[in-house]
């Protein structure tokens, strides 16, 4: 049964009551103090972690979990209401993989189950080099996973801008799509998302990853 570790000030459960995370077959834990927040992490794995963008500390919390050894693998989700502000940004850059918005909408249930279940073994980001063309010019992917990638580019990038790529895996197959990109890991590279991808893309990336995991 998978966790969820919810580090939070404030009893956010009643506004999940609805959601993924308000039915059963989840075990959630709740946290106030990043010292509780340590132990439940290294005594429960989550598979998730909700962090309150409100809370105090919470770049504090962020940057903890990263470090951990329970955490580091896991999926990282920043609690927030209302628009987007400059604080979220940063939290993405540093690490988390992804902004739910609260009260929670139609599309709450489908991003949790996505941050949830992307295997272990295949989350993972595997060494690659091969040129990405987007709309808005080539760049260099750097490693590929079955959720997105890392690309080096020469045209810069806003956070959440959408676009179309295109590229072929090392064995030839042609992958196309639209991606997001959700965080810069350092000058110039760029961590993209995959939005949608079109026909069996999905599958061939899933395949290769697989085989170049597992070889």
């Amino acid at each position: 049964m998978p966790s969820v570790l919810i580090c939070s000030q404030k009893d956010l459960l009643p506004l999940m009551g609805s959601t993924l995370l308000g039915r059963g077959g989840i075990d959630r834990f709740k946290a106030s103090r990043l010292q509780d927040a340590q132990l439940l992490a290294k005594t429960t794995r989550p598979a998730l972690v909700l962090l309150d963008r409100d809370m105090p500390k919470v770049r504090e919390f962020l940057e903890v979990f990263r470090e951990e050894p329970a955490t580091r693998k896991g999926s990282i989700a920043i609690l927030a209401y209302g628009d987007i502000e400059p604080s979220e940004l940063e939290l993405l850059e540093l690490g988390a993989n992804a902004i739910l918005r609260l009260p929670p909408d139609d599309g709450w249930d489908e991003r949790v189950s996505k941050l949830l279940k992307v295997p272990q073994r295949l989350e993972a980001r595997l060494p690659i080099q091969m040129t990405v063309q987007t709309q808005g010019g080539d760049a260099q992917a750097l490693n590929l996973s079955i959720t997105g990638m890392l690309v080096q580019s020469s045209v810069q990038l806003q956070l959440f801008q959408e676009m179309t790529f295109r590229f072929k895996l090392p064995d030839g197959t042609l992958v196309a799509g639209r991606a997001r990109a959700m965080r810069q890991a350092a000058p110039g590279q760029y961590g993209l998302e995959f939005v949608s991808l079109e026909s069996d893309s999905k599958d061939a990336i899933h395949d290769y990853v697989r085989s170049a995991a597992v070889s």
